[in-house]
């Protein structure tokens, strides 16, 4: 599945041995790292300049054509992870997440809420109480239109199911999982 594999199960898939050496440095040393640097652990608590936590989330909502938010203000956001939806305060610890397809959530001000559909991308949330959303592609989601969401689908599901190689498959399959996304975020929010 394009966008949700770990680096080394892609590169497995490759099967180039070339591909698979690459990562022989970082795996030994990660092997090789003594065990308390190994485990993982509690963050420490997160602390702005001056040592206060922000009462704002500084969003930067980013797609490759243009910036939706830049340094906006925000009470919270909340984000379609790899593991699952979860919501950035401003103080969150700091934390690197892939997007999955879905909505993501912007809390400008209580009562006061904006939701986008993002197909993929990363969620960078600093310690700084600053939170960058990087996503491939981003729609606000009123500008969804559900009739060509579904004829979206069946075509994408349609292209999967006359795929012969596996790019052609892989295509079709981030094609059908994008869209089953979308059409699960406007049932939502019925």
């Amino acid at each position: 599945r394009y966008g949700h594999s770990s680096p080394v199960r892609m590169l497995a898939r490759i099967g180039s041995n070339a591909a698979r050496c690459a990562l022989r440095p970082t795996m030994v040393a990660a092997r090789s790292a003594p065990a308390a640097m190994q485990r993982r652990g509690m963050a420490e608590e997160p602390k702005a300049a001056g040592g206060a936590i922000p009462a704002k989330l500084t969003l930067n909502l980013l797609a490759p054509h243009a910036a939706i938010f830049s340094k906006k203000l925000v009470d919270q956001v909340i984000v379609p992870g790899a593991d699952g939806m979860f919501g950035i305060l401003p103080g969150h610890v700091p934390t690197i997440s892939e997007l999955r397809p879905g909505t993501v959530e912007v809390t400008i001000a209580t009562g006061e809420v904006e939701k986008y559909f993002v197909s993929s991308g990363f969620a960078f949330a600093h310690a700084d109480s600053t939170l960058d959303v990087c996503a491939i592609e981003c729609v606000k989601f009123e500008d969804l239109d559900p009739a060509l969401v579904s004829s979206g689908k069946k075509e994408a599901e349609d292209e999967l199911s006359r795929a012969t190689d596996e790019v052609e498959k892989a295509k079709a399959q981030i094609a059908v999982e994008v869209y089953t996304a979308m059409t699960e975020s406007l049932a939502a929010a019925k």
